[in-house]
């Protein structure tokens, strides 16, 4: 992964990031072995499904840490996520809302082995990481997927109109690129 101040583009004014969120052991429960299980919740690893109810997209849902208990989190207002997975096992800084649903287009790429197909280029959405250890993840950003398996996590405003600008700016450049084809095409053929 790749810091977004080292894709070429730098950052001034940035706001400062809001004060660390504590989180006190009265709002983590712990939660005794399951009399049907030789293992308690909190350490079924997250791939194992949990014996509990389907989870709210919205609302409010408990997850079994994995450090040991349960915690109780609430959506915040137009969390989109479906928090299953949370349900199942996880590290409270783990823990994201997502909000709205991601965006992406797709460009047809040829792969020598599948032949051409559609690629998801420029993929984003709007997340909040409220346990994070690390305050930029704490505010609501935006992590943007250039390419996939390529991540520009943490965006935060200004960094992303940064990202938004070079890219139409680049698209200016294509525009550049296609009237030179035209040209050297009618060139070519009227040779």
């Amino acid at each position: 992964m790749i810091p977004s101040r080292q894709r070429g583009f730098t950052v001034s004014n940035v706001p400062p990031c809001p004060a660390p969120v504590s989180v006190s052991a009265a709002t983590i429960t712990p939660q005794p072995p399951a009399a049907s299980s030789p293992v308690s919740p909190a350490t079924v690893p997250p791939q194992c499904p949990a014996e509990s109810a389907p989870v709210p997209v919205r609302g409010s849902f408990t997850v079994p840490l994995i450090t040991g208990g349960v915690f109780t989190e609430s959506c915040p207002s137009g969390c989109t996520r479906d928090h299953a997975l949370d349900a199942r096992g996880a590290f409270l800084e783990d823990l994201y809302h997502q909000f709205g649903e991601p965006v992406s287009t797709t460009v047809p790429v040829f792969d020598a082995g599948d032949g051409t197909a559609p690629m998801p280029i420029l993929a984003a959405h709007i997340q909040v990481d409220p346990y994070s250890s690390e305050a930029r993840l704490r505010v609501p950003h935006v992590v943007l997927e250039p390419a996939p398996d390529d991540v520009m996590e943490c965006l935060d405003p200004v960094e992303l109109g940064a990202v938004i600008a070079q890219v139409r700016a680049h698209c200016d450049r294509l525009d550049g690129v296609l009237a030179r084809l035209v040209a050297a095409r009618a060139e070519y053929e009227g040779a």
